[in-house]
């Protein structure tokens, strides 16, 4: 495996292109750089990741992870999920934050018809932007501490809860909305292996396994319907501060 390039010189094309760390050991682990904005910059590569379980991480992940160098990571996995699958950590880390968002106060699947999945995760994520401001406001504090990266951040898949806040990470810099549907939906793509066996035997588990754009969509239309757009709920109920999150994410 290659070195990894400094975050002053992230110019690895197989990188830019897919997003995507030459990881072995865990899925849906990417860069959540290079995205334009609307006052035509770009969010800067090497700063911010997004992730899934990190509890398989081999030697050579975690040397490639040190390298980056990880300095902060985020998990917002509960409790029990992670002395189920406690993360392997980088050398280079710093800084631990758990900001544990409980599945179970979402959707209890095991509760319900399958065919009413789709729907209850359109409600699940609409709990998530009405519930949990807590766990995502104390999220953009973390952002907004510049020695805190390069910074990871994670839940079980990477798809809802580290979705949502890969969703609100962009949307802070002024990413376009459709362009952020579009990183949302390559979680499908990344964890396609993760969970072909699984849908192999039961292909109606789909709609839990996948991020559907209806999810997300679920999420933008309470802030924009409840909370009076996006801008309003970032900074009145998450006080974020958008123009200190552009001049350290974008370039």
């Amino acid at each position: 495996m290659s070195s990894f390039l400094s975050t002053t010189d992230y110019t690895d094309k197989t990188i830019r292109k897919s997003r995507l760390l030459p990881i072995e050991g865990a899925y849906n682990i990417r860069d959540l750089g290079g995205y334009k904005t609307f006052e035509d910059k770009t969010v800067k590569w090497g700063k911010i990741f997004r992730s899934g379980d990190l509890n398989k991480l081999t030697d050579t992940d975690l040397e490639y992870l040190t390298r980056i160098p990880i300095r902060t990571y985020i998990d917002f996995r509960d409790s029990a999920e992670i002395s189920a699958a406690p993360d392997k950590k980088p050398d280079s880390l710093r800084h631990q934050y758990f900001l544990p968002i409980k599945t179970g106060n979402i959707i209890d699947f095991t509760k319900v018809n399958l065919e009413m999945i789709p729907i209850l995760l359109v409600e699940g994520n609409k709990i998530l932007i009405r519930d949990n401001q807590d766990v995502y406001g104390k999220f953009f504090q973390i952002l907004m501490t510049e020695e805190d990266t390069p910074l990871l951040f994670h839940c079980s898949a990477g798809k809802d809860r580290a979705g949502l806040g890969a969703a609100l990470f962009l949307s802070s810099l002024g990413v376009d909305r459709e362009i952020i549907f579009q990183d949302y939906l390559l979680t499908n793509k990344y964890l396609k292996d993760k969970y072909k066996p699984l849908l192999d035997s039961m292909p109606d588990l789909a709609p839990l396994l996948m991020a559907k754009k209806e999810y997300l969509q679920a999420a933008f239309d309470v802030i924009d319907n409840e909370y009076e757009g996006m801008e309003n709920y970032l900074k009145r109920e998450l006080q974020v501060d958008l123009e200190k999150m552009r001049a350290l994410y974008t370039e």
